[in-house]
């Protein structure tokens, strides 16, 4: 069955993680995606254990479905080209460090003044106003700004996998949706703007909040930081000094606890399940027999339930308490390293892995379009391009004539795979 996104051409300007993903989810939905690499590629070719001289493993997993016109996009013939491409397209997707678009005369005003039914979205690091809009960024630095990254032992440590581009590059496919929604209602195209920084924010949604109520000003803390460092603070020491002002809460039944021969995660999250939860391990809380019991410090009530419960996990197998929570209702489960879950069960029965064939790197498996449709299901027609596979097909789209793409290729503009 033809996908959701069938007819719908998307024209990929985009490296490294969030476009090319996004990108790829509109591929899975059958739009054709024509991606837009400079000579030597996507840096992502490059990323990851190389694999090939143009194929690596952080480029295989975010660029399939897709076709590769390898061009040198500084040319202006290239430029044309692009803007002639752009004429007909139903989508832009981009991620040019600020002002490069507009340098190059293919920012969505130019693009869309002669499409009016284009809808360009682009990825930004830190949005399109504001004292860092014109300011490059990667998801490291996000995680640093907005105190994503976890703190240990005084420090913050980054986290392995880049999960504000992956959650930028859905917000986009998501945004792309929408505007394909509204353009059916209205014939008309529009842009969209989805920074990291926004995305950084949706995954902190939890926490990101502040109601002045319940948490009181925060003009001492932040008066407190302005002057913290100049005295010499560490960042354990600007740590320690909000945790007094607003305590950590651990929580005594949520997270991963060691047992008697191995781990295990658990996650009670609702009164009924910490109820039990704490019954299975046989934890007397106060708070959770009592409605009315209200602890003096809750922070260190916490801090105690959690350790009795960790205790009592020590003290049975894992497959002891995993029959225990079971039998229960509540949540828990196994802890695996990444490499366990290739061979899991659970995803392969639900199609959350699929394998691939390369044209040059043969099998592969790798993580399945990510939306299950009973109607129109995502599916994937190809494995990742070969740098400059679709090049010369791509510019025969585009008017140009044989003879034209020749004298593109010998002049090093374009770059034909063999």
């Amino acid at each position: 069955m033809p996908g959701p996104y069938a007819g719908i051409r998307v024209i990929e300007l985009g490296r490294f993680i969030a476009v090319p993903y996004c990108g790829q989810l509109l591929a899975d939905g059958g739009a054709d995606v024509i991606k837009i690499e400079p000579l030597s590629g996507d840096d992502a070719r490059r990323n990851g254990t190389r694999l090939g001289d143009t194929e690596a493993r952080q480029f295989l997993n975010k660029n399939r479905g897709k076709r590769s016109a390898a061009v040198k996009i500084s040319d202006p013939r290239v430029q044309a080209i692009i803007r002639k491409l752009a004429g007909s397209a139903d989508v832009i997707i981009s991620n040019f460090r600020p002002g490069q678009a507009a340098e190059l005369g293919i920012d969505d005003k130019t693009l869309r003044a002669t499409n009016s039914r284009l809808i360009y979205a682009e990825n930004s690091a830190f949005g399109p106003r504001g004292p860092l809009s014109r300011q490059p960024g990667m998801d490291l630095l996000l995680q640093g700004l907005t105190g994503l990254a976890p703190i240990h032992d005084g420090s913050p440590v980054p986290f392995g996998d880049p999960i504000i581009d992956y959650t930028a590059a859905m917000l986009m496919a998501w945004g792309i949706a929408t505007a394909l929604f509204h353009r059916e209602r209205t014939g008309k195209g529009q842009s969209l703007d989805v920074s990291l920084l926004q995305a950084a924010l949706v995954i902190q949604n939890n926490s990101i909040n502040h109601v002045d109520a319940a948490d009181g000003w925060r003009d001492d803390f932040v008066s407190y930081l302005k002057d913290a460092f100049s005295r010499g603070a560490t960042l354990g020491d600007v740590i320690a000094h909000r945790d007094t002002l607003k305590p950590a809460i651990e929580p005594p039944y949520y997270g991963f606890f060691p047992t008697r021969d191995g781990m295990i995660a658990l996650a009670a999250g609702g009164r009924a399940l910490q109820q039990r939860a704490a019954k299975a391990l046989g934890v007397g809380d106060p708070a959770l027999e009592d409605d009315s019991y209200q602890p003096a410090d809750i922070a260190a009530h916490a801090r105690a339930m959690r350790a009795e419960s960790a205790a009592a996990f020590r003290k049975k197998t894992t497959e002891h308490w995993l029959g225990l929570f079971a039998q229960a209702g509540v949540p828990a489960g196994t802890i695996h390293l990444k490499d366990e879950i290739l061979d899991h069960p659970q995803a392969w029965e639900n199609e959350y892995l699929v394998r691939l064939e390369h044209e040059t790197l043969g099998g592969m498996t790798v993580v399945a379009p990510p939306v299950k449709f009973s109607d129109s299901p995502l599916a994937i027609t190809t494995a990742s391009p070969v740098l400059g596979r679709h090049t010369a097909e791509i510019l025969t789209e585009a008017g140009l004539t044989h003879g034209e793409i020749d004298a593109l290729a010998g002049d090093g503009v374009a770059r034909i795979a063999p």
